[in-house]
């Protein structure tokens, strides 16, 4: 029925805000700006992430983005003063969590 996750929609109070810190705090292509939305690539993978204006409310769902340095990752989130979780391991992954502006939850993680 499904051939793939197109893309990850995340709401934001502030665009303009959003856009500039998803680029440099999180280091994410700018693919396309719609003026409404945008959408960035995240790394190698196909599914993006897009961001648009609109009403902020909590989710069950969080985005999980991976790391092959997770201990480094974490550190430049922290040294841009990003909110980040300690590391934790479950056995088979290792992971920790972060906040974007507007306090949506995502989560790295690490496995071999």
């Amino acid at each position: 029925m499904f051939s793939k996750i197109d893309t990850v929609h995340i709401c934001v109070r502030d665009l303009d805000q959003s856009i500039n810190w998803y680029e440099e705090v999180l280091e994410l292509e700018n693919l396309f700006y719609a003026g409404k939305y945008v959408v960035f690539r995240v790394g190698l993978g196909n599914t993006t992430i897009t961001i648009q204006e609109g009403e902020v409310r909590p989710s069950s769902i969080k985005p999980i983005l991976f790391s092959d340095a997770l201990e480094e990752t974490r550190l430049k989130l922290l040294e841009k003063d990003v909110e980040a979780g300690a590391i934790e391991s479950d056995g088979e992954v290792t992971f920790f969590e972060f906040k974007d502006l507007d306090g949506n939850i995502f989560e790295v993680c690490h496995f071999d």
